[in-house]
């Protein structure tokens, strides 16, 4: 009977034919089981001045750096805007806020921007100190300057916020997002 399979050219060829197919579809569900149970995986590589490496845990100085680098950036889009730029600089604001303090700050946000269309002015941040008051709680005080036509008035703000850390994507890659925000002029 084997002997009959190798003297067959029909046959010998539809064996490679069906080898090759079997073949093809075990490597199809092979690549398609690891492709589907693939778990992705975050890799935080931390560049300074002494070099590149990978960062294992959230007390390392380059994180505590990326936290204050997120809240200056908070900072100048949520403080910092003009009447052309305003509802961009709050788009960026905001996609760093939690959905329950987005809902309670939109009125208020809406209320600004129509202000703004009515009343132009330029409204500038600096950031003046940020101290970390309790874990995931930071106060901060801004100076504000607010120019409108001929007039320019300074305003020191202290700015309290609670943030938490969330997992990373495109809207938001910083890692964290403002839970609560609560100003007040000084």
């Amino acid at each position: 009977m084997i002997s009959l399979l190798y003297k067959s050219k029909l046959l010998r060829e539809e064996i490679k034919t069906w080898a090759a197919l079997a073949g093809l579809f075990l490597w199809g569900a092979t690549a398609t089981t690891v492709a589907v149970t693939r778990r992705e995986k975050i890799v935080l590589v931390g560049i300074d001045d002494a070099g590149t490496r990978i960062i294992t845990n959230s007390s390392d100085r380059l994180v505590r750096e990326e936290l204050k680098q997120f809240l200056r950036y908070f900072f100048e889009m949520q403080y910092s805007y003009n009447e052309v730029n305003y509802h961009t600089r709050m788009s960026f604001a905001t996609d760093l806020y939690s959905e329950k303090l987005w809902n309670e700050q939109k009125p208020k946000i809406i209320q600004i921007g129509e202000n703004l269309t009515k009343v132009p002015l330029t409204q500038t941040a600096d950031v003046l100190s940020i101290d970390k008051t309790e874990s995931g709680a930071i106060e901060a005080l801004l100076r504000l300057r607010i120019r409108s036509r001929l007039n320019e008035h300074i305003v020191n703000l202290k700015v309290r916020l609670s943030y938490r850390k969330i997992d990373r994507h495109e809207r938001n890659p910083w890692g964290f997002e403002v839970t609560e925000i609560h100003d007040e002029a000084q």
